[in-house]
């Protein structure tokens, strides 16, 4: 890697290795990239069936200790309803889009409020999307989209710009599509903050080559301001997790069998499946704004 993806400097130290892949840290602005050697179709191809859901109980150790999208509706719709609330605050109705979809819980949460759609580079995703909770949600990706100049007053890409491949061409096509005045939230987590160096390549955020990008709240400005979006502030990432998620995130980052497990066996009952509000030192939302006189 000869460049910072966002920066553009050349100061880049070398990280960690894990998985055969090289995470390299910019001086500059902080952000922790992957040296990535992989063409999109290649990445696209990882969000399969087998990314999103794992066996019928919900456990899910294909996808690094997350639970499966289905194992995990609870939680995610108290999130969503959480992040439907911060969005809110800025502006209450309109058109939105959600880059990253999945399975439309968002855009579910949202549609007594907003005529949304959403995108999701994963074909199955979009149709369960479809099919199962009827979203409007089309396979696709946030950098090349049909949506016309200035369409919706709000994007939302809820933990999904560290996927991006090319993040400040994907907010150049959120700026497209933005009406002027409009907002685009990113929740995602912050590579510069202490818990991530401490953790280093055990940190549960690093999994190639899905994550691509983990971004510094630095890096995250620079990005806005590249796209030709105003950084309006940051803020915490409004989000829920079960008893059972936390568990099996401590055995996943410190590659503990039996921590991993013991997460697994409590999806099952009532007292894993709890859910409680958690605010993690090293996530945040930055909300951006495109300018009212954007030319």
């Amino acid at each position: 890697m000869e460049k910072c993806l966002i920066c553009e400097s050349s100061t880049l130290d070398e990280a960690f290795r894990r998985e055969g892949y090289v995470y390299f840290r910019c001086r500059t602005c902080g952000m922790l990239l992957v040296d990535l050697h992989m063409a999109p179709a290649e990445v696209f191809s990882h969000y399969s069936e087998a990314y999103y859901e794992a066996d019928v109980s919900g456990t899910s150790e294909n996808r690094r200790g997350y639970p499966s999208y289905r194992g995990a509706q609870q939680t995610l719709n108290e999130s969503f309803k959480d992040k439907l609330d911060l969005v809110r605050r800025y502006i209450s109705s309109g058109f939105l889009l959600d880059a990253g979809a999945a399975y439309g819980l968002f855009l579910k949460a949202a549609s007594p409020y907003f005529d949304g759609a959403g995108i999701d580079v994963s074909e199955y995703a979009a149709s369960v999307a479809r099919d199962e909770f009827g979203m409007n949600v089309q396979a696709g990706d946030i950098e090349h989209t049909t949506f016309p100049d200035g369409h919706f007053e709000v994007v939302v890409l809820w933990d999904i710009i560290e996927h991006l491949i090319r993040p400040v061409e994907a907010m150049r096509e959120v700026n497209r599509i933005l009406k002027p005045g409009g907002y685009v939230f990113i929740s995602t987590d912050d590579a510069a903050n202490w818990l991530p160096r401490l953790l280093g390549s055990r940190w549960w955020a690093i999994g190639p080559p899905m994550h691509l990008c983990h971004f510094s709240k630095k890096g995250m400005r620079i990005a806005l301001q590249r796209a030709g979006l105003e950084l309006h502030s940051f803020t915490s990432d409004p989000r829920r997790y079960s008893i059972a998620e936390i568990i099996k995130h401590f055995g996943v980052s410190y590659q503990n069998a039996f921590l991993t497990n013991l997460g697994s066996r409590m999806e099952k009952n009532a007292i894993g499946r709890f859910v409680f509000h958690v605010t993690r030192p090293e996530q945040f939302v930055a909300i951006g704004r495109k300018p009212d006189d954007y030319l």
